[in-house]
């Protein structure tokens, strides 16, 4: 008794629903992590593709003498997003040389240009652009998808501010870690959005320092800072708590599809099956009901057990039916007592019959003998005849 008390954990541990159970429970927690791996991979694929580069930089190389001003172009690649706003600055580090000095304000020229414009190569002849007194670059209108002109101008400092301030920090020129230049940060458009389309986001980007020849600038570049809003701005700025709340969306919504689709195929295979049992048996019970009327005549009437003797002609002894509770009935043989008693009794009572005139036939009445099977008068008639037949051999 103690033994079986042990072991009845053990036995329902390891039982069939148990077993079932703890299968059911290591495939969804299989499926779950595939699930998971899912979500977290498509979050970061609509991190990716929503949330575009919040900085982009690019350096422009200044062309010089093909014009009246130094201009150049570089290439945006894919890098902007449509309907996103951006603020567009130009970075230019300059020297404090004296001709930029006596250069006073200059204008900048900025123009983003679609993506399918085609700059001209740099062998190209200046004699060949017009006009000469405007632009570099002659360019068509459609090209054009953004346009802005900006001042700038180098910091104003006195002569005796200026004098004081190297003279403090020679050390520092002299060991190079200084220079007499100063970079200047141009605001050229604030907020500025592409409408949607791809031709609709720029390209390229061309600058032009409309200051002629003589400005001097060590490097150029163009920055673009996106400006987020809305769930962009959400997702940048809390990226741990987007990622816990869209991730959780994800996986939930893979698991109800998951388990939708298992339900669904779960039905569906069932349907078939029971539809394929159905049919199984209807097949099978036609198939017993042909055995039935092939075999044994079931489109007639069922005989019954009961034992029978069927009538002969000539001096042949009746045959005798015997039920011996099988499928099969079984005729008495030839050779067992009952028909030799049979035939003996038959061989001694054929002179009488034949004497008979017409009274009976092969044992029985003409008028009122009937060699169906399982009716009661032709049983009754059989039992007469063969009494009769008895109490005839029993006077001779």
């Amino acid at each position: 008794m103690s033994l079986d008390l042990i072991l009845k954990p053990v036995r329902v541990a390891t039982s069939k629903p148990a077993r079932q159970t703890y299968l059911n429970t290591i495939l969804f927690m299989i499926t779950s992590s595939i699930l998971f791996g899912l979500a977290v991979f498509a979050y970061i694929l609509l991190y990716y593709n929503y949330v575009p580069q919040i900085g982009i930089e690019r350096v422009i190389h200044l062309q010089y003498g093909d014009g009246p001003h130094p201009y150049g172009i570089t290439s945006l690649d894919t890098s902007l997003i449509s309907q996103q706003a951006y603020d567009i600055t130009l970075i230019l580090h300059v020297p404090r040389s004296p001709p930029n000095l006596r250069q006073g304000n200059f204008m900048l020229s900025l123009s983003l240009l679609s993506p399918t414009y085609k700059p001209l190569p740099s062998t190209t002849d200046a004699s060949t652009l017009t006009p000469t007194n405007g632009p570099t670059l002659a360019l068509a209108r459609e090209d054009i998808l953004f346009s802005s002109r900006r001042p700038a101008l180098l910091t104003y400092t006195s002569r005796l501010v200026s004098l004081s301030e190297r003279l403090l920090a020679l050390p520092l020129y002299i060991l190079g870690l200084k220079h007499e230049s100063e970079i200047l940060h141009i605001p050229m458009a604030e907020s500025a959005s592409f409408p949607r389309g791809r031709k609709n986001i720029p390209g390229f980007a061309m600058l032009e320092l409309q200051a002629g020849q003589e400005v001097q600038v060590y490097a150029a570049k163009i920055t673009f800072k996106a400006r987020f809003g809305g769930l962009r701005w959400l997702m940048y700025n809390y990226r741990i708590v987007s990622f816990v709340i869209f991730t959780a969306a994800f996986w939930i919504a893979e698991v109800l599809f998951a388990a939708i689709g298992w339900l669904v195929v779960s039905a569906v295979f069932s349907t078939g099956g029971d539809v394929k049992r159905e049919v199984n048996g209807e097949e099978m019970d036609g198939s017993v009901v042909g055995v039935k009327k092939e075999g044994g005549e079931s489109d007639g009437p069922e005989l019954s057990d009961t034992p029978r003797t069927f009538p002969t002609y000539g001096r042949q002894a009746p045959l005798r039916y015997v039920s011996t509770g099988k499928d099969e009935p079984q005729v008495k043989d030839e050779d067992s007592e009952e028909y030799a008693a049979l035939e003996r009794g038959g061989l001694a009572e054929a002179d009488d019959e034949d004497e008979d005139d017409g009274e009976e036939v092969g044992g029985y009445r003409g008028g009122r003998t009937d060699s169906g099977i399982g009716t009661s008068f032709s049983e009754g008639g059989e039992r007469g005849s063969v009494k009769r037949r008895r109490s005839r051999g029993g006077k001779k």
